[in-house]
C-alpha cells in the first residue's frame, strides 16, 4: 500500500484527490494532510481520516491548534512559514500529491525529490519559477515530477512508448475561457464575479482568473517547456472548447495523437498517482456520444497579453518565469479585490517584466530573491493604479 502525503488537502484539487483516495483505499492510504489557512476545514479531515501528521501554514493559535489535532488522533503537527517543508522533509511517505498554491510550493516539492520521493503535481509555481532546478533535481535523485494538470497528464500519456525525436509539437488544450474571443475595449468591465464564471471546470479563484486571462494556459506552456524538455517553439495553443481532448502530440509525419476524457481532475489525478500503471476506477464514466460535436478553433498568441508574456517570459529565461508567476499573483488578488481591472493584469506582470534585471535560475535562493522582487514591485504597481483608480470598479 502507498502513503501518501497530501499537501493543499483543503483546495479544490486536494478534495479531489480524497476523492481518488477514498475509491482507491485498498492501494493507498493518506499519511498526511496540510492546508494553508483553513484550519477548521483540516482538523476535519484530520477526524475523518487520522493521518499521522498534519501542517498548517498560518495558524492563529499554535497551542490550542496543537490540542485540538493531538484530540483528533494526530501524532505530528507542523505549524508556521516552515510547515509545509518540515513535514515534506520528516515524514515517512511513497509519493508527495502537492496541491498548494503559490511559490510556497516549491521547496517541499524539492525535498520530496532529494528523497528520491516522487511528486504528483499540480502545484505550477514550482515548474514555472524553478522548473529547471527541480527537473535536475528529479534526475539526479531518480524521482519523478508527475503532472496533475489534465493538460500535461494527457501529454505525457500520449508520450508514453514514443520517440521525443518523431515528436514535432506538444500541442496544449485550452477551452478559452469565457471570454475568448473578446476584444479588449470589452473587457474593460469585466468583473469579478464574471470572471469567475468559467464554462467548464470548478477551481479556485486564481486558477479561475487565470484561465479567464489565458494566463493559466500561459504557465502550461512553461511546464510543458521544463516536463518535456522541449524549446517553446515546439508548444502550441489551440482551443477546445469542450475540454475533452485535453492534448495532443504532433508527429513529424503530419500525424496526431490526443487523450480525450470527460473533463474531471479525478482522472489526472488518479494517473499520476497510479503511473506508470491505471487503476480501475468508477468515479468518472460517459459515452463519448454524450461529448457532442468538439471543435477545435486556433488562438492567436497576439490577442491574449498573458499568455504572450508567458511565451516571451520562458523564451527569455532566467529568473523570468519566477517574476511573471509571482506578479500575477499580486496582479490577480489586486482584481479579486475590486483594486485594478481585468484587463490591467496583463499590464501589471509586463511592467514587472520590464523592470527586471534576470539572473540564472540555477539556485534556489535566486529563484526565492526574483519572487520576493516582483511581488514588492507589482504590490506598489496594484496601489497606484489602485489610488488613479479610486473606486471605479465593481
Amino acid at each position: 500500500m502507498k502513503r501518501v502525503l497530501l499537501q493543499g488537502s483543503t483546495g479544490s484539487i486536494g478534495l479531489s484527490t480524497l476523492e481518488v483516495l477514498a475509491e482507491q483505499r485498498e492501494h493507498f492510504c493518506v499519511v498526511g494532510l496540510c492546508a494553508g489557512s483553513k484550519e477548521e476545514e483540516l482538523l476535519a479531515q484530520a477526524r475523518a481520516l487520522k493521518p499521522e501528521s498534519i501542517a498548517l501554514l498560518n495558524c492563529r493559535d499554535v497551542r490550542r491548534f496543537q490540542e485540538r489535532a493531538r484530540d483528533a488522533g494526530v501524532r505530528r503537527v507542523y505549524t508556521g512559514a516552515d510547515a509545509f517543508v518540515e513535514q515534506a522533509e520528516q515524514e515517512e511517505y511513497g509519493i508527495l500529491v502537492n496541491a498548494v498554491m503559490g511559490g510556497i510550493g516549491i521547496r517541499p516539492t524539492l525535498s520530496a525529490l532529494r528523497r528520491g520521493i516522487n511528486v504528483a503535481l499540480a502545484n505550477k509555481e514550482t515548474l514555472v519559477a524553478a522548473g529547471e532546478l527541480v527537473m535536475d533535481t528529479a534526475r539526479r535523485f531518480s524521482a519523478k515530477v508527475l503532472p496533475i494538470d489534465s493538460e500535461h497528464s494527457a501529454l505525457t500519456q500520449c508520450l508514453r512508448g514514443e520517440d521525443m525525436e518523431d515528436v514535432e509539437r506538444l500541442w496544449l488544450t485550452t477551452s478559452g475561457g469565457p471570454f475568448f474571443g473578446r476584444s479588449t475595449s470589452e473587457l474593460q468591465g469585466i468583473t469579478p464575479e464574471q470572471a469567475l464564471a468559467h464554462p467548464t471546470w470548478n477551481m479556485g479563484p486564481k486558477i479561475t482568473i487565470d484561465s479567464a486571462t489565458l494566463f493559466n494556459k500561459g504557465l502550461e506552456v512553461i511546464e510543458a517547456c521544463r516536463l518535456y524538455e522541449v524549446p517553446v517553439e515546439r508548444v502550441r495553443v489551440v482551443r477546445q472548447k469542450q475540454s475533452v481532448i485535453h492534448s495532443m502530440i504532433e508527429f513529424v509525419d503530419g500525424s496526431y495523437k490526443g487523450q480525450l476524457s470527460a473533463p474531471d481532475m479525478r482522472i489526472p489525478i488518479l494517473y499520476a498517482l497510479t503511473y506508470p500503471r491505471r487503476y480501475s476506477s468508477k468515479l468518472v464514466r460517459g459515452e463519448p456520444a454524450g461529448w457532442g460535436t468538439l471543435h477545435l478553433e486556433e488562438v492567436n498568441i497576439a490577442d491574449y497579453p498573458c499568455l504572450k508574456l508567458a511565451y516571451d517570459a520562458i523564451g527569455a529565461g532566467g529568473t523570468f518565469p519566477a517574476v511573471l508567476s509571482a506578479a500575477d499573483e499580486i496582479a490577480v488578488d489586486g482584481f479579486l479585490a475590486c483594486r485594478i481591472k481585468f484587463t490591467e493584469i496583463a499590464e501589471v506582470v509586463e511592467a514587472a517584466l520590464s523592470a527586471h534585471a534576470a539572473s540564472s535560475a540555477k539556485e534556489l535562493d535566486v529563484i526565492l530573491e526574483a519572487d520576493a522582487w516582483a511581488r514588492g514591485f507589482a504590490t506598489s504597481e496594484v496601489g497606484r493604479r489602485a489610488t488613479a483608480l479610486a473606486g471605479s470598479i465593481c
